[in-house]
């Protein structure tokens, strides 16, 4: 568990860098991702909790040591097995450690390895080693910072399953930074998305899909349609409307737009249409009829489909 309040971390005078005035909590066996662009305060905010960097101010409460990864830790030479038991720190006899090193093996898959030479592994059977490192003394917090963002995708997505599928089997409690949404929308309890040390928002995969709470977290979430609800009704203009990209349909009644692009995405036909000064973006699903460049159509927003968010 982490209860953070009223956290401060200031770098220059003009106090835009470091974190303003953060509380949240993290619930013991949840898993909460830091998202947000460079520079937001995602890896000041792990320093902090971790304990290799000082509050100015505002305090933390973290129940038991955490554990941190990656490490900047070199794995030279020497027996995977020896390195894994020589890293066992909690008090067991010889045979626990050589069952807890096993289990870790079992989990990521590196089973034998064991008996190889640390200097002979790839870089991803490398990564799993320094992992089980970290997770051999059974933490109860664990805090990563971009963790595989060097490794490619399939051996990262191998990693993180058997790692997080770990996490909840030992209802360790994690925070981790990373950029890549589809992996937070996978295996998070919480998001907090972060721009300029503060929380945009906290909420849910599901929450912050359907309820962004503002303009910043819409389009960090992938929206890209946005209309002020004045240019749909003249009587209201204090909101935003959001359309996601499958949410139009083709109507006489709709307004014309002009096909400006044409490509394919994952599992959809994604267009790029003008009205005038305005555009916006179009999926429709593979199988539908390829729309050619130039064609003009007239589309309205599905308005169950849209939501709106306030100015």
């Amino acid at each position: 568990m982490i209860v953070v309040n009223n956290l401060v971390k200031k770098f220059d005078n003009r106090g835009i860098a470091g974190i303003h005035d953060l509380s949240f909590e993290v619930k013991s066996g949840e898993i909460m991702s830091i998202m947000g662009p460079n520079g937001s305060g995602k890896s000041t905010l792990l320093n902090i909790l971790r304990g290799t960097l000082k509050q100015d101010s505002g305090s933390f409460l973290i129940d038991g040591a955490p554990a941190f990864f990656p490490e900047n830790d070199e794995l030279s030479s020497g027996n995977v097995l020896k390195f894994l038991i020589k890293s066992v720190t909690i008090d067991v006899d010889e045979e626990k450690k050589i069952q807890l090193a096993r289990d870790l093996a079992d989990t990521f898959e590196f089973t034998f390895q064991l008996r190889q030479n640390l200097s002979d592994l790839s870089s991803g059977q490398r990564q799993k080693v320094l992992l089980s490192k970290e997770l051999i003394n059974r933490p109860a917090l664990l805090l990563m910072d971009e963790p595989f963002a060097h490794l490619d995708p399939f051996t990262r997505k191998d990693i993180l399953k058997g790692l997080f599928q770990y996490i909840k089997d030992q209802q360790i409690t994690v925070v981790w930074v990373t950029h890549d949404l589809e992996e937070a929308f996978r295996f998070s309890d919480k998001i907090a998305l972060m721009n300029f040390g503060k929380f945009e928002q906290h909420a849910t995969p599901f929450e912050m899909v359907t309820s962004p709470r503002n303009l910043f977290v819409s389009k960090f979430m992938g929206y890209r349609n946005f209309y002020p609800m004045s240019f749909w009704n003249s009587a209201t203009n204090d909101t935003i409307l959001v359309i996601p990209d499958h949410a139009w349909e083709e109507t006489p009644e709709g307004i014309e737009y002009t096909i400006k692009s044409c490509h394919p995405g994952i599992q959809k036909i994604e267009y790029t249409m003008e009205q005038g000064e305005r555009t916006l973006h179009l999926a429709r699903g593979p199988k539908s009829p390829v729309l050619e460049l130039g064609a003009r159509i007239k589309l309205l927003p599905l308005w169950k489909e849209c939501f709106q968010i306030p100015l």
